[in-house]
């Protein structure tokens, strides 16, 4: 209980120091009350320049915990919390509205729901007087749109240079006063550190820093990087930026029309990676700062957690390896295969919480899995295979878990060149995120070759499909029911789509430059949900129309996954938020 009391004040702390309006409060004057039959609280946002506000988050957080239930204001301005989300209580409001504060002077506000009287908030920002105050607002996406700078220069720092936001927002570089010098050094120490964790839970994994004379982070030449961050942040004495600061525009329409919660994970210094959703509606979550995996109950609010191996040596050499659980998958029979590291899989049976592990022949294992879909009952896994002459081979291993045995190696590369335009400088020889077709044979996306490689288990044929975007970048997906593997296409701003009938590939443009698609899921109305890394939106594309609706979530995230809950009546998304430790869960009516 003292935890969990800490981790609501360094919440709210966070909340305070990372959004000024979310520090002010409603004056007194600006409550009214009255009977609303379906909203336990509700009321108008507006400017004295704007009128009524459209698209401002406005938060309610419940006194005595750090749950965070959050709503957006309409076309005119209103605003209603749901009474079945809001219960009886005193809650602390605040709103995100990036260039506007409170009008009224800054102090807390508590709104009491009791009975079927909904508090009327009447509610009225301006504009934030300056730069120092806008800048704390802004999201990483929205600094990196208002630095100067060569395309090549934004490119190197978003794509090639993006752990700076595994971490924190690019607000802390710009706010910085590091000259060139400095920020070589700064880039040289960063790069002894683990980019899968966060600044809640930092792992070294190097002592000692690489000699800075030639060193490349990510591709980058440090200098050339170090050089860029000293021109657009604060250093030489710079009062304030000397560019504009550009803001996204605000939710609209349909953006407008979600409701999202946020549930704090109660372990301290949790690093959330993944997560998937069982059939009865609870989370599963892996503990990336620890060997654990958890679970989290909708219904009634209840965590629990369990120990989960970790079956890679410490000392292992060569070996990259990540503390703690990464990806979590659930078969049809609510079992949790998880991403424990090592020489074997594992797999977590909830009604006897017991471990069952599965060899593999393999020296270093990839921290995702393969999804199982309806009806399967195989998954897949990538390793290195160590040959007779000391080389190391990528290749695909498919665990027939129904008869616990393991189908032979099927490698992934040998004999295979991507196409000229596909080459790129990250490794070619990698599978990121892996799933399998209707059949159950082998599928992956291949990042640094802009590629898509399946492999057929049973004749073990490989073969490479480029995204129609060279140097796409293509990251993590879902297949749909329709044999379709959707995925974000990180570099190239866009949302893919292979039919894995045809192996014919489709792109949609986000029409945002760095809005950078990480994760794609398809849900039960054929409509797919991409998270964005750096934007605090969650993206919506209907394949009929191409549209893309963007929801701003009401706290920074960093989300590698996106999961569909199909138990819910209405379509309900559920995000890993990595940096926060948090489990956020948005509900769409329509």
């Amino acid at each position: 209980m003292r935890h969990l009391s800490l981790t609501g004040s360094l919440i709210a702390f966070a909340l305070l120091v990372n959004f000024p309006a979310l520090a002010s409060a409603i004056s007194p004057p600006a409550e009214r009350v009255h009977r609303v039959s379906a909203a336990a609280i509700a009321g108008t946002v507006r400017s004295a320049q704007d009128g009524p506000m459209e698209g401002v988050v406005v938060v309610a957080q419940r006194q005595g915990t750090s749950i965070l239930t959050a709503v957006s204001t309409d076309s005119l301005g209103r605003f209603e919390f749901p009474r079945d989300h809001v219960p009886r209580g005193s809650y602390i409001m605040a709103i995100r509205a990036t260039g506007y504060r409170w009008s009224e002077p800054a102090k807390s506000k508590i709104i009491k729901v009791a009975g079927n009287f909904a508090p009327e908030l009447d509610v009225t920002l301006s504009p934030v007087a300056d730069k120092s105050q806008l800048a704390s607002q802004l999201t990483s996406l929205e600094w990196l749109n208002s630095f100067p700078g060569s395309r090549q220069q934004k490119d190197a720092l978003y794509h090639n240079v993006v752990n700076c936001g595994f971490c924190h927002s690019l607000e802390r570089v710009a706010s910085s006063r590091h000259t060139t010098e400095e920020f070589r050094s700064v880039i040289q120490r960063m790069a002894t550190y683990e980019p899968d964790h966060s600044s809640a839970d930092r792992v070294q994994i190097a002592s000692t820093p690489a000699p800075i004379e030639g060193l490349q982070w990510w591709g980058s030449d440090v200098k050339a990087m170090a050089e860029y961050l000293a021109s657009v942040n604060l250093s030489g004495g710079k009062p304030t930026w000397g560019y504009p600061l550009k803001l996204m525009p605000r939710p609209q329409g349909k953006a407008t029309r979600a409701i999202v919660t946020v549930f704090p994970i109660p372990r301290p210094q949790s690093i959330i990676h993944d997560l998937d959703v069982d059939s009865k509606g609870n989370v599963w979550y892996g503990n990336t700062s620890w060997d654990f995996i958890g679970r989290f109950e909708p219904a009634t609010g209840k965590f629990s957690e369990w120990p989960a191996p970790n079956f890679l040596p410490p000392a292992a050499p060569n070996v990259d390896r990540i503390l703690g659980v990464q990806d979590i998958q659930v078969d049809s029979d609510d079992h949790v295969w998880a991403a424990i590291g090592g020489t074997k899989l594992a797999m977590f049976a909830p009604k006897s919480a017991q471990w069952e592990s599965f060899d593999v022949p393999v020296v270093w294992l990839n921290p995702f899995r393969a999804p199982v879909h309806r009806g399967q009952r195989a998954i897949w896994v990538t390793g290195v295979t160590q040959a007779v002459d000391g080389a190391r081979h990528e290749a695909a291993f498919r665990l027939d878990f129904a008869r616990g045995k393991v189908g032979r190696a099927i490698p992934l590369f040998e004999g295979l060149a991507p196409p000229d335009d596909h080459a790129h400088a990250h490794p070619l020889h990698y599978c990121y995120m892996m799933d399998q077709d209707v059949a159950g044979n082998f599928l992956c996306t291949n990042p640094g070759g802009s590629l898509l490689m399946r492999a057929d288990f049973r004749s073990s044929r490989v073969r490479m499909i480029p995204t129609i975007t060279p140097f796409a970048y293509p990251r993590r997906g879902y297949r749909d029911d329709q044999n379709r593997f959707w995925f974000g296409e990180f570099y190239a701003d866009k949302i893919g789509v292979i039919d894995l009938n045809t192996d014919a590939v489709k792109e949609y443009d986000t029409h945002f430059k760095y809005l950078s698609p990480y994760y794609a899921r398809p849900d039960q109305n054929g409509n797919v949900w991409v998270s964005s890394t750096g934007s605090d939106r969650l993206l919506r594309l209907d394949p009929k129309t191409g549209t893309i609706v963007q929801y701003l979530m009401p706290v920074p995230y960093d989300a590698r996954k996106v999961v569909v809950d199909t138990t819910s009546k209405t379509i309900t998304v559920w995000l890993p938020n990595k940096n926060a430790a948090q489990l956020i869960r948005v509900e769409v009516p329509d």
